[in-house]
């Protein structure tokens, strides 16, 4: 556990570090211009899916995939991308509306989507 002293170093260090500001030579950013590109509408897309994504969903689509519940979490919080086939089929089934079937406890829910 730590004490209180090195809590306050920790802190007046953390405090240093952000508050000091940078000196150097300004960096340079390219500007470029993705308003057309068909990938990233694609992935727009796709995230806009997920967005709105609730727990039954979400346990429904990783039990379907075979894929941990995280993965799909951390596909709504926009953290991950899935390969592009995945993406398509989950883009898909939202568009036809999130169908789902209520499956036993005792058959497999492998196979939903």
């Amino acid at each position: 556990m730590l004490s209180m002293l090195s809590l306050f170093v920790l802190w007046y260090i953390f405090c240093m570090a952000v508050a000091i500001r940078r000196a150097g030579r300004p960096h340079y950013v390219a500007v470029m211009d993705y308003s057309n590109d068909a990938e990233v509408r694609f992935r727009e897309e796709f995230y806009r899916a997920c967005a709105d994504f609730h727990y039954r969903e979400i346990m429904a689509l990783s039990r379907a995939l075979g894929v941990d519940v995280n993965t799909v979490e951390r596909w709504k919080y926009k953290l991950n991308f899935p390969s592009w086939y995945v993406a398509y089929l989950i883009i898909d089934w939202v568009k036809r509306g999130k169908p789902m079937k209520k499956v036993p406890p005792w058959e497999s829910a492998v196979g939903i989507l």
